[in-house]
């Protein structure tokens, strides 16, 4: 958490930029939490340099970099992960959630935002000076609202607060797994009798390949490779753009120097590479991104579950992480290995009027949190205290 504290007598100025390269590293990164590996400047960064570049509101005191906000325009082409009717299917049935074009706010694609903003006094006009400033941004490009999705639960109140037509409406769960000193195998050890059967199941359909797991850092001959890895499994699962726009966003990390905090877990059958899962360290946390897997080659058999939790979880724990962080999607599969879910909101923000009422808004917060905990079912231990404010209603 950051501690940067600012008097609350100065202004707060705001300023829009063509993209993060104009804005100093060091001032940025001072704002980015423990938790906030995508908010980074190198991981921004190299979002921009992948694809053109995206305007990055700051916020300023006295020279003082007090708040950032990435925005970027959205997906074409009906994502439905990074649009509001796909993400707020309910409000958009009622009429609302989704009408027009909005401006995202948050970092491109990222399906985990957090604020870049001063704690402290300061911090409410400056989120007020941030969201005023990305609603001119918006009505200047012709779009109709901004949205910010994927953020964390407190973070979404947080920003709703800073101006009377916001709305926090709860959408997603992040996924986290607390890292055990025996990495993989306590956590296995915890598990009920049945999902240790499984565990074992697994292990041994994968041994019978011949598949050997490795541990490498993403070195420049390994990155072709890996990317078109990934391309096949987004290819696979829907996602569109191929090798050349895989390799395109892991050229730009390395241009920003985030490779050297990537960690690679390969699946390697003989002298081939058939598997392989990209992870990120920052501070205690490790981070997973990408799977890859050759789908021309033959079906897989467990490289998922090994590449993504077994080899990551051990060596979290040899390397002395707290977390690892295994973001959204098969949340019923992660929560049955011990996953912890962490509530993501979406704030809106129209040009005109709100999204919805405050009853609307209670109305779809409890309902939706209400949901996550009928997922979680008897897996007590994934639903923290973090949602209790999600499922009750709140003034």
């Amino acid at each position: 958490m950051n501690v940067l504290r600012a008097p609350t007598a100065v202004a707060v100025g705001t300023r829009v930029h063509p993209d993060s390269h104009g804005v100093d590293s060091a001032a940025w990164d001072r704002l980015v939490g423990a938790d906030n590996f995508y908010g980074s400047h190198r991981w921004v960064r190299s979002t921009h340099l992948a694809s053109g570049g995206d305007p990055v509101v700051t916020a300023s005191a006295s020279g003082v970099l007090l708040g950032a906000l990435p925005t970027w325009p959205g997906e074409v082409g009906g994502d439905e992960m990074f649009s509001l009717p796909g993400i707020l299917p309910d409000l958009a049935a009622d009429g609302g959630g989704g009408a027009g074009r909005q401006l995202w706010l948050g970092t491109r694609r990222s399906v985990r935002n957090e604020l870049l903003c001063v704690r402290g006094p300061q911090r409410r006009p400056v989120l007020r000076a941030l969201l005023g400033r990305a609603l001119d941004l918006a009505s200047d490009r012709g779009d109709d609202g901004v949205v910010m999705a994927y953020l964390a639960g407190e973070d979404a109140l947080e920003l709703a607060a800073a101006h009377p037509r916001a709305r926090a409406l709860l959408h997603s769960a992040d996924t986290y797994l607390p890292v055990p000193p025996g990495g993989a195998g306590e956590l296995s050890a915890r598990a009920d009798q049945h999902s240790r059967t499984r565990r074992r199941s697994e292990m041994r359909a994968f041994q019978r390949t011949g598949t050997v797991v490795k541990t490498s850092r993403l070195t420049e001959d390994l990155v072709p490779r890996v990317a078109e890895l990934i391309a096949q499994n987004r290819t696979r699962h829907g996602s569109s753009g191929g090798p050349q726009a895989v390799l395109d966003a892991l050229n730009a990390q390395r241009a920003t120097g985030l490779l050297d905090d990537a960690v690679a877990f390969l699946g390697l059958r003989g002298p081939d590479l058939v598997a392989a899962t990209v992870c990120y360290e920052h501070g205690d946390q490790l981070y997973a991104r990408y799977f890859g897997y050759d789908y021309t080659r033959t079906a897989p058999t467990n490289e998922y579950f090994l590449l993504t939790y077994h080899a990551p979880l051990d060596y979290a724990a040899e390397c002395g992480f707290r977390r690892y962080r295994t973001a959204i999607s098969a949340w019923d599969v992660k929560i049955r290995r011990g996953a912890r879910l962490t509530p993501l909101a979406a704030v809106v923000l129209p040009l005109r009027g709100a999204v919805c009422t405050p009853a609307r808004q209670r109305e779809h917060n409890i309902t939706a949190a209400g949901q996550w905990r009928e997922l979680a079912g008897t897996h007590l231990q994934a639903m923290g205290p973090e949602w209790a404010c999600w499922d009750s209603p709140l003034p």
